[in-house]
């Protein structure tokens, strides 16, 4: 008889989670400072050869959304972001958001769009699909959405929208 090693436990370890969580709250800190809070129902740690991630989610249909909190170099509030799945990627320090995207920043600005990707490295956002993003003065849709992660400067393609004229 041959051994070959493989057993239903390696199977899973392999494909499965190395640690799980529920209900997290993950602060993650640069120099003192905050730069992002994570708040989920679920939380689980991968990790491969080449990656380590975690997978943060809500538990269905009657679980909130995952939020995160982005905090600026100052330590102050940049924007919130709520999606029902968050993928961290610790060494590259960026997330991706998938389905039902909702950020809030300041200065009532609102972005929607079912996936999103931030870096902390560039403080930007990134939408590779349709996006909307409404401000106090504008509504505007299109593709391929990138701003700052305060939605301020920020460019879309194919761009369609209602612009508010200061002279109404």
């Amino acid at each position: 008889m041959h051994d070959s090693g493989v057993t239903v436990q390696s199977l899973l370890d392999e494909d499965g989670p190395v640690s799980e969580s529920w209900d997290p709250i993950m602060h993650i800190s640069e120099n003192g400072l905050p730069r992002l809070t994570m708040t989920a129902a679920y939380l689980a740690n991968f990790e491969t050869q080449d990656s380590t991630y975690m997978v943060l989610s809500s538990l269905g249909v009657d679980s909130s959304q995952v939020r995160v909190d982005i905090f600026d170099a100052r330590g102050d509030s940049s924007a919130t972001v709520f999606a029902n799945r968050i993928v961290y990627f610790e060494r590259e320090r960026r997330f991706n958001a998938e389905g039902k995207v909702v950020v809030q920043a300041k200065d009532n600005r609102f972005l929607y769009a079912e996936h999103l990707s931030w870096s902390e490295k560039t403080s930007r956002v990134h939408t590779p699909g349709y996006a909307t993003i409404k401000t106090p003065k504008e509504t505007l849709s299109g593709y391929e959405f990138d701003s700052d992660e305060n939605l301020f400067d920020f460019s879309l393609k194919r761009v369609t929208g209602t612009l508010i004229s200061e002279d109404e």
